[in-house]
């Protein structure tokens, strides 16, 4: 894929590195009590879990479009997720995440992953690290061993 500068954005693969990270524990960890902790900084703009794709010329889908059922992705991407959330719960597993972007992360197609999960959705508004109360609350929660 060819990456042109001011027309594409970064390439994010959210729904494949959360695939990831659920098949591994379900192999190593299975009906075992265990916290996925996923971070994302943007939309997914490739592979399972797709919401917006990586051409800046196309704007991510808005809460009109979710009403109106125009939202390209959102179907495709909320199925994989759900099905992500299922294989987690069965397995006693939790999936934490946690956003931070100036815009939209896709966090509707993702909601059943904390939902489902028994997780925890933690959303910040970007801005620079250490310099608010979400990161000391989130300190405290990585020094619980997760916690409430």
């Amino acid at each position: 894929m060819a990456c042109q500068p001011g027309v594409n954005d970064l390439v994010r693969s959210t729904g494949a590195a959360l695939a990831i990270a659920v098949g591994l524990l379900e192999c190593t960890y299975p009906n075992t009590g265990a916290r996925i902790m996923l971070f994302v900084g943007g939309p997914c703009s490739q592979g399972p879990g797709l919401v917006v794709n990586d051409d800046l010329r196309e704007p991510i889908r808005s809460h009109h479009d979710i009403q109106k059922d125009n939202a390209r992705y959102m179907k495709k991407a909320t199925k994989h997720y759900e099905g992500l959330a299922l294989r987690a719960a069965v397995n006693g597993h939790a999936i934490d995440i946690y956003s931070c972007a100036l815009d939209q992360t896709g966090l509707h197609e993702m909601k059943s992953c904390c939902n489902s999960t028994g997780g925890r959705n933690h959303l910040q508004l970007a801005r620079a690290i250490g310099q608010g109360p979400g990161d000391i609350s989130s300190q405290r929660y990585c020094a619980s061993g997760g916690s409430p």
